[in-house]
């Protein structure tokens, strides 16, 4: 029953295609990923086979059960920077959605990253950086996410791999951007070091980050206390905070790109 799940999953999100390439993958490893066409697209994604790359494209682009936009009407964002952007679903989603807006990717994890460069080629306003948002800058190490252990990787204190640091002060600096429209965040339990201490935020207009006090108690109250100055609002795993200086008007809007609807979990490889 759990296989013929699994099997429902796919031919809902990819049809028949998808499903041949999963039997395939769990029969003789192969092929590694699919390419499809996300709706309201007309560019290929990349999907890695036995990773959480399916999850983020059904959640993101297909389904829209994550949605990082803040629906106010009329807001046109100039600047939007996605941190922990994965593979490139929540950037590829901002660059349908305001096709005029200078979008920054920042990625830590080498694969991650360059399933990220693939993705987001074709989308001449994205620009990639593999770098791990943190407090200071330098090098950090990474591990295996507890929270999403196929494919989402955590700051660790003892890793093997180690990758890029940089502020968010640097990130900006080296973008050539004095100040975000849409800063969307999905750091796996990093929210505490990044948060605690963050200036930066006041030259934020809209903070819409996943939380992850399930593996870290404290994350929640660190961003909470550094946005204090926001309006709040909870969609979903998505916490939504806006600056008191955006009028925060209707926070749900009937665009296909942000409308949200029910998704089934993932289903075990």
């Amino acid at each position: 029953m759990r296989l013929w799940q699994g099997f429902k999953w796919y031919y809902e999100l990819c049809g028949s295609l998808g499903v041949c390439a999963v039997a395939s993958f769990r029969l003789c490893g192969r092929p590694s990923e699919l390419a499809i066409v996300p709706p309201q697209s007309n560019h290929r994604v990349y999907l890695r086979l036995g990773t959480s790359d399916f999850c983020a494209y059904r959640d993101v682009l297909v389904f829209r059960s994550k949605s990082y936009d803040p629906g106010i009407p009329s807001f046109s964002p100039n600047t939007i920077v996605d941190v922990g952007a994965h593979i490139g679903m929540a950037s590829i989603l901002f660059a349908l959605k305001y096709p005029s807006a200078k979008i920054i990717a920042v990625e830590p994890e080498p694969s991650n990253f360059r399933a990220l460069l693939r993705n987001t080629a074709p989308y001449e306003t994205i620009t990639p950086i593999q770098a791990a948002l943190w407090r200071q800058d330098g090098e950090v190490a990474l591990g295996v996410s507890s929270a999403h252990p196929k494919g989402a990787f955590q700051i660790v204190e003892n890793g093997q791999r180690r990758v890029r640091a940089m502020t968010m002060d640097t990130i900006m600096r080296k973008t050539g951007i004095d100040s975000i429209d849409i800063l969307k965040v999905d750091i796996e339990r990093a929210e505490k070091e990044v948060f605690e201490s963050c200036p930066w935020i006041s030259k934020v207009r809209v903070l819409a980050i996943e939380l992850h006090d399930r593996v870290r108690f404290g994350c929640s109250s660190t961003v909470e206390s550094a946005a204090r100055a926001f309006h709040y609002d909870q969609r979903g795993e998505i916490a939504i905070f806006t600056a008191e200086r955006v009028k925060p008007g209707s926070y749900y809007s009937t665009d296909l790109l942000t409308a949200e609807s029910a998704s089934p979990p993932f289903p075990a490889a």
